[in-house]
């Protein structure tokens, strides 16, 4: 099990960065960083990481590696991802492959974007991102978190905490997410006696 985190290149949000990967972190499943290049990134508090992919790289050879993809916001996200076609494209690739998918603050928009929340719940932080949405027919939804088939979106860096838990709570194959879970019939004909 592995995660990719798709971090803007510049203005990321830095607290929302550190809640997400220690709710990872304390879960003990592993992350990698992406970006639309590999190479240093800067916070907008001033924290700094390093990415050592390209989102191309993923989609080309390492796309298989990961089960799913959490999207960060803030400034950067709005800037350097909400047009970038190499993200987009691999947010498609990610959901026809069924792996979960999760936007916090103006993350979402990359989602609607790619088309995956067409006609679907979702909710975005407040100001021009929720009019992105609209535009891509979201069903905009004002609430802290919304999460429905394997698909994850928060509104706000203050939730980034409770995002990653559903996130991994998908992961973990949670019933409450995923629907009933269906075990092996006990006999040959297939029923359940």
């Amino acid at each position: 099990m592995k995660i990719l985190i798709a971090v803007p290149p510049a203005q990321y949000h830095d607290k929302e960065l550190a809640q997400v990967t220690a709710v990872f972190d304390h879960n003990k499943i592993p992350y990698e960083f992406a970006s639309r290049e590999a190479g240093q990134a800067k916070g907008t508090f001033g924290g700094r990481v390093f990415v050592p992919l390209s989102f191309e790289d993923v989609i080309l050879t390492r796309e298989e590696e990961f089960d799913a993809l959490t999207i960060l916001g803030g400034q950067g996200a709005q800037a350097h991802f909400w047009n970038n076609p190499d993200l987009l494209e691999l947010v498609k690739i990610f959901r026809i492959h069924r792996k979960v998918i999760g936007g916090i603050s103006t993350g979402p928009v990359v989602m609607a974007k790619a088309g995956i929340l067409k006609k679907r719940p979702a909710t975005v932080i407040s100001g021009m991102a929720i009019r992105e949405m609209m535009k891509m027919d979201v069903k905009f939804e004002d609430k802290p978190f919304v999460f429905l088939d394997r698909l994850v979106t928060a509104r706000d860096p203050s939730d980034a905490k409770r995002f990653a838990e559903l996130i991994v709570e998908y992961l973990y194959g949670n019933p409450e997410f995923n629907g009933p879970q269906v075990v092996p019939a006990p006999n040959k004909l297939g029923f359940d006696i």
